[in-house]
């Protein structure tokens, strides 16, 4: 293998779920416990992994983001539900929903190593996030854009036109 093929081997990432996420229902609200242990007993396979995940909503026919996050130093199972993302990010989504329930997708590196590319997909799923919902909790990475593709991206709301449509089929964004 040549430098050139080498260096353009692309990454590819394994999207997994979604996973239902269990939580214990309060007097005011559901509520997700810090370590979310019961989670990790039913996705054994996922908890050693590394990569990028997120937290949604999922309410009717569709989900809404709520949080974008990656592995940085550790695994699945020791990011994903720290004392900061239930109690910052996930519980206060789920404080503000009457109707839906918590799930996850995951992301996963085939590789030991590679923090760079975690990185990069988590920037691309942020933006990507942010467009679905405005309110995304995630603090770095959720600038407003002042500029969108009607039908495409931050377009607005409506039926997108048929050329829209054929643009996105193009660049592979459906």
């Amino acid at each position: 293998m040549r430098n050139s093929e080498r260096r353009c081997a692309m990454t590819q990432f394994t999207v997994q779920g979604p996973f239902k996420v269990p939580f214990e229902k309060r007097r005011l609200a559901k509520m997700i416990c810090p370590g979310c242990r019961p989670f990790w007993r039913l996705h054994e396979g996922l908890a050693s992994q590394r990569g990028c995940y997120v937290f949604a909503i999922r309410a009717g026919k569709g989900y809404r983001p709520i949080y974008v996050g990656r592995t940085t130093k550790g695994t699945f199972a020791e990011e994903c539900f720290t004392n900061h993302k239930t109690g910052r990010h996930y519980n206060p989504a789920l404080l503000n929903t009457r109707k839906g329930s918590p799930v996850m997708f995951f992301l996963t590196y085939p590789k030991p190593k590679g923090q760079k590319s975690i990185s990069n997909l988590e920037k691309f799923l942020i933006q990507i996030a942010v467009a679905r919902n405005p309110d995304l909790s995630n603090v770095v990475g959720t600038a407003k854009h002042t500029w969108g593709i009607r039908g495409v991206i931050r377009g607005g709301k409506g039926k997108p036109s048929c050329a829209a449509c054929e643009f996105t089929r193009l660049m592979g964004l459906c």
